[in-house]
């Protein structure tokens, strides 16, 4: 990696620590609700390179993904999040170029839902997700030869995804904490490229598993208030995920793997050394999610560092 690069890539680690905006401060208890939500946004994060795998030279990805919680109390069992996120890709080329970035603002409201007996450990959350994805973009969507112009091609969509997020010991392994997620992703066509309809897929079923693993102080720390030990200890974070795409996606079957299934496997993991950001690996195999670049196929290791999400 060139002088360019290397300032390039660190510019990148300084968007993202500008973009991490803490909800509130670290000695404010949070009930189970409030938990639940703040581990279900999305975390900022900046990769080294393109990692190993099928994508082009990049110098890094990143995603810039502050999110703003909306409540009446810490006890509410009602709240709401706004995120205005941004991915982007600098390309490992001449003038280090950062073509079509991801805009995903969205908002999300959330109502709370508790197990029915006083003893049920359940605690989660319906939501309902309003969103937009585009890429900034207004030339034509395909060039005269039929491909995708992914230059300057207008991509744009809306959906709203509605699901489900709730915490149940899993794992049989102590000092663990469990997060399953699942949720119906809908693309109405309403505003959106029209070019999308019949090959990118309007009906999304979304899955996801984290797993968070303490030290036993850390355990003791979380269930006892002591949130000021934050500092101090190391923490293990992992997240499995997978996609269905259902829909007229091209010339796709429905029981297409190689079009319709997304698969994501990362961990994370906060040195002592670290008070705010994790490093990662992720292993990727699935659509390209980098907007106009949806038609293909990608698979990937990633090495990087990421905002620490609990």
């Amino acid at each position: 990696m060139n002088l360019r690069q290397t300032t390039a890539f660190f510019s990148g680690i300084a968007l993202i620590s500008g973009g991490i905006i803490q909800a509130q401060d670290n000695q404010v208890l949070e009930n189970d609700f409030f938990s639940a939500v703040k581990a279900n946004q999305k975390e900022s994060y900046v990769t080294f390179s393109q990692g190993i795998g099928t994508l082009e030279s990049l110098v890094f990805e990143a995603m810039i993904a502050p999110t703003f919680l909306l409540r009446t109390n810490a006890d509410a069992r009602y709240g709401a999040t706004i995120s205005t996120g941004i991915r982007l890709r600098m390309q490992a080329e001449e003038s280090l170029p950062v073509r079509t970035p991801d805009y995903m603002p969205q908002i999300t409201f959330y109502r709370h839902v508790k197990g029915r007996a006083a003893h049920d450990p359940f605690s989660g959350y319906v939501f309902l997700t309003i969103a937009h994805h585009s890429n900034g973009q207004d030339g034509d969507f395909f060039l005269p030869d039929g491909s995708v112009n992914t230059f300057n091609g207008n991509f744009s969509t809306n959906y709203l995804e509605s699901g489900i997020f709730f915490n149940r010991r899993i794992v049989p392994f102590s000092n663990t904490t469990e997060y399953f997620k699942t949720s119906l992703e809908w693309h109405p066509k309403i505003d959106i490229s029209p070019e999308l309809d019949g090959r990118y897929g309007f009906l999304r079923w979304h899955n996801s598993l984290k797993i968070y693993k303490f030290s036993l102080k850390r355990m003791k720390a979380l269930f006892g208030g002591k949130s000021q030990t934050w500092h101090k200890v190391p923490a293990v974070q992992t997240t499995l995920g997978t996609t269905w795409i259902f829909g007229k996606r091209g010339e796709a079957s429905f029981f297409d793997l190689k079009e319709r299934l997304n698969l994501m496997v990362n961990m994370a993991y906060r040195p002592k050394f670290l008070k705010d950001v994790s490093l990662f690996a992720r292993f990727y195999s699935g659509e390209d999610y980098y907007n106009i670049f949806y038609f293909r196929r990608i698979t990937y290791l990633q090495f990087g560092i990421q905002a620490f999400a609990f």
